[in-house]
């Protein structure tokens, strides 16, 4: 009688570990990911250019593998017009927010972003100096685009009190146009957004460990839930302020609690070294288990309450 009850418990838990995501299988998808969005191919992923509409194909693909459903104005996409010159007889350039939807038939949605556009061959944001050259952003951000996706796979079917919205923003590199656009014309309901992430930057965790946090004083709850996450210990360096130059700060003006999670400015930041072999794979995968074990505590809060913040002076990010 013994050993048959160990079989049933045994059989139980191989049935209930069939959709358990190991971290090495966290790790492959990171590379291949990364690699195809910071690939020259994409010659940077800027706006309005053929890299931008490739990339934004292949998070549209990710989301169809994964079973997001379509929850822009296009199927996933969500098309818009900025006029960077500002010109009355300019056409403007058009960029696409991609948008994916985990339905749990819940009242609130959480919303984890990254955006997936950067700099092209250049252009006036670039820190670069030389000769004409195309800037991959493998950390800015293609990085934080694969940790949306492999978020994406591990929420998949594991909660249902929420539901989850994500966003690959176009755009940010200009002037945060994508989520810009968004929050003004979202696709869900804005006041049952409980909160938002967002992934920028987050490929160069280094030997520290540490973790750049912003955004913590825009919910009273963020803190202990924060520390109930920090598994691996993480050395988490946070700030309480929702403003700043990405694209979290456009959720926060509609007063939605958020977050925004960073590991630092380095010597290729907006340069055309930021490439994909320089991205630290195993600190990317402990990012994503924080996230994933943030938003688990968080699961179990009911809906955040907000509070505006003080301006703080915050580096540049993404």
């Amino acid at each position: 009688m013994r050993k048959l009850s160990f079989l049933a418990l045994l059989i139980f838990l191989l049935n209930a570990c069939t959709d358990f995501t190991t971290d090495r299988e966290i790790e492959a998808a990171l590379r291949v990911d990364i690699a195809y969005l910071a690939d020259d191919k994409l010659e940077g992923r800027a706006i309005g250019t053929q890299g931008e509409k490739l990339a934004a194909a292949y998070i549209v693909e990710a989301f169809e593998r994964i079973g997001l459903e379509p929850k822009g104005t296009e199927g996933y996409y969500q098309s818009f017009k900025a006029n960077p010159t500002n010109a009355a007889n300019s056409a403007g350039v058009e960029g696409k927010n991609v948008v994916g939807y985990i339905n749990n038939e819940a009242a609130q949605t959480v919303v984890i972003g990254a955006h997936y556009d950067h700099l092209g061959f250049g252009s006036e944001g670039s820190l670069y100096r030389g000769e004409r050259a195309v800037h991959n952003g493998a950390d800015d951000n293609a990085r934080g685009t694969a940790a949306m996706i492999q978020l994406a796979t591990l929420l998949k079917d594991k909660s249902d009190n929420f539901n989850y919205l994500f966003l690959a923003f176009s755009g940010k590199e200009n002037g945060k146009w994508g989520s810009g656009f968004y929050t003004n014309n979202a696709t869900v309901d804005l006041s049952t957004i409980n909160y938002m992430i967002n992934l920028d930057m987050v490929g160069r965790l280094n030997a520290e460990i540490e973790l750049h946090l912003s955004g913590v004083g825009t919910s009273p709850i963020f803190s202990e839930n924060i520390r109930l996450a920090n598994a691996d210990s993480l050395q988490l360096i946070t700030l309480a302020s929702g403003t700043g130059p990405s694209d979290h700060a456009s959720f926060y003006a509609k007063n939605i609690p958020v977050l925004h999670l960073n590991t630092g400015e380095h010597e290729d930041y907006h340069r055309p070294g930021d490439d994909a072999d320089k991205i630290n794979y195993k600190g990317l995968v402990k990012i994503v288990r924080f996230t994933e074990r943030l938003i688990e505590e968080l699961d179990e809060e009911a809906k955040l309450a907000f509070t505006k913040t003080k301006d703080q002076p915050i580096a540049n990010s993404g």
